[in-house]
């Protein structure tokens, strides 16, 4: 798979769905698919808990999508996809739900293809979300406030 033509909406992924079939996914898909968000939202490191171990080795194409514009506008239509599913939903809101893992990935994400702002507002965004009974554990904050590169988690609650 091309990550930087996937990004940029030229080709598939490696399961033939291209980024705005992505998109168009439904709350259901959303949380029973766990592929996907690894190929919207790449690092530059593998994942602990994927068995694809899918990421970004190159930091020549680091570089190349971090001034694409039209990747930009996809990582951000992305972003915008992911926090509709949020908003849409409170089941994330539960200690040690899988979306708590996605939500810091994006951050790390959006932190290395595209900016600090744009990170700090999905963060912001998110937090902005969660209810006053929210059962989100202190690690999930500290976990998202460190892929901001900052110790945000007392702030965020």
């Amino acid at each position: 798979m091309d990550i930087y033509k996937f990004l940029k909406g030229l080709e598939p992924d490696d399961k033939g769905r291209f980024i705005h079939q992505i998109w168009n996914f439904s709350d259901i898909e959303i949380e029973r698919t766990h592929d996907f968000i690894q190929r919207l939202f790449p690092l530059n490191e593998p994942s602990a808990l994927s068995l694809n171990k899918f990421y970004i080795k190159d930091p020549a194409l680091i570089e190349r999508i971090r001034i694409d514009p039209t990747i930009e506008n996809n990582l951000i239509a992305s972003k915008n996809f992911f926090l509709g599913f949020l908003s849409r939903n409170d089941q994330w809101q539960r200690h040690h739900n899988h979306n708590q893992l996605r939500i810091t990935r994006i951050i790390k994400s959006l932190m290395l293809l595209v900016s600090r702002d744009e990170a700090e507002s999905f963060h912001q965004d998110v937090i902005s979300l969660i209810h006053s009974n929210a059962l989100i554990s202190t690690k999930a904050y500290e976990h998202w406030s460190q892929a901001l590169g900052e110790n945000l988690a007392s702030q965020a609650r």
